[in-house]
């Protein structure tokens, strides 16, 4: 899963010149610090140092004493693309941060609290745990899946491509920035808790994800059964939304922008899979993971711990966290219940010799 920061104030650039502009103006004078290849800050003025001229413009000798002037109105449309897309001035950053205009305009506009979205995911946890195996024995279309495994993990996949598809159609975003991010401060709605865990908005994310989903998925829905992986699968997604929901207040973070992403839900899966093939061989594309997959993935879970309290990269590491411990306990009551059944079949085969 992905952080995605509104970044108003600190933008990456690649300028060229290392100079100081000042705007005058009574709303909107500004101190705009161009650090070459580093980042732009802006910074309110002081009220006894603002500018008196509407328009007037300074430019400070860079180190080549080359003088840039830039005109007021170039320097406010300059200002206004920072705050809209606060990320870079390249497409990417662009099309990563569309959420932000539908934030802008909805904020104070609902009432939902980490509380209440807690309880309702715990709630859903709960209710899918115990409702999996009616929901595949007897509501259709899930009972299409119950003896196809493989066309549930392809179906997975499927959902997410399709969502990742309507983000390239703008009359489509906003009902995806409701519903298919998790906000941590403006919480449009519950159940992006769930829509967020399908959606991806870049194509190296949905692929690295729907090739973890396809490697271990398959292998376990078939091992598990339909009901059990569905359940590990949206149970882990649902408690990797919660930790990534926490941990900003727990951290005490001042800014933590929207995530989106199924690397919760996949870490589960990892989770459940290396604890019950702890010796199975894991390739990182074509090199193998020494150690097995047990090894694998305690590695990830350091990594992953780092990254909560280093705050490295973009990474939405507590939804990761979270989805793995739901995979182990997944892993343990699976196991235990395997263990269970051999036994009994066991000692049931014995009172025949």
């Amino acid at each position: 899963m992905l952080n995605r920061l509104p970044g108003l104030g600190f933008t990456p650039i690649n300028a060229t010149l290392r100079t100081l502009h000042f705007i005058g103006g009574k709303s909107q004078s500004r101190i705009l610090n161009y650090r070459s290849k580093t980042s732009l800050h802006i910074f309110p003025t002081p009220k006894d140092k603002r500018s008196t001229k509407i328009g007037s413009q300074i430019s400070i000798i860079n180190q080549v004493n080359t003088i840039k002037i830039l005109s007021k109105n170039k320097l406010l449309q300059h200002i206004k693309f920072c705050r809209n897309f606060g990320h870079g001035f390249n497409d990417r950053y662009i099309r990563l941060n569309r959420f932000q205009q539908f934030q802008r305009t909805s904020m104070n506009s609902n009432s939902n609290s980490i509380g209440k979205i807690t309880i309702l995911g715990l709630g859903l946890m709960i209710g899918i745990y115990f409702g999996s195996p009616f929901l595949f024995n007897n509501v259709p279309p899930f009972t299409y899946f119950r003896t196809r495994p493989r066309e549930l993990v392809y179906t997975l996949l499927g959902i997410n491509c399709a969502i990742f598809g309507l983000w390239h159609v703008p009359r489509c975003w906003k009902f995806l920035q409701k519903y298919m991010l998790l906000q941590k401060t403006n919480i449009q709605s519950k159940w992006s808790i769930i829509g967020s865990s399908f959606s991806h908005q870049e194509f190296w994310h949905l692929g690295f994800n729907m090739l973890a989903l396809w490697s271990f998925g398959i292998s376990l829905a078939n091992m598990l059964g339909v009901s059990n992986f569905f359940s590990l699968y949206m149970n882990s997604a649902i408690a990797g939304s919660l930790f990534s929901l926490w941990y900003p207040r727990i951290a005490r973070l001042a800014l933590m922008g929207p995530s989106l992403g199924a690397s919760g839900a996949l870490f589960g899966v990892l989770g459940c899979f290396s604890y019950l093939f702890p010796s199975a061989k894991i390739l990182l594309f074509v090199f193998p993971i020494p150690g097995g997959a047990w090894v694998a993935f305690l590695a990830s879970m350091v990594w992953n711990a780092a990254g909560c309290g280093l705050r490295w990269g973009s990474l939405d590491y507590a939804a990761h966290l979270g989805g793995s411990l739901i995979g182990i306990a997944y892993g343990w009551s699976i196991s235990k219940t395997m263990k269970k059944q051999r036994a009994e079949r066991i000692e049931r085969y014995s009172r025949w010799f």
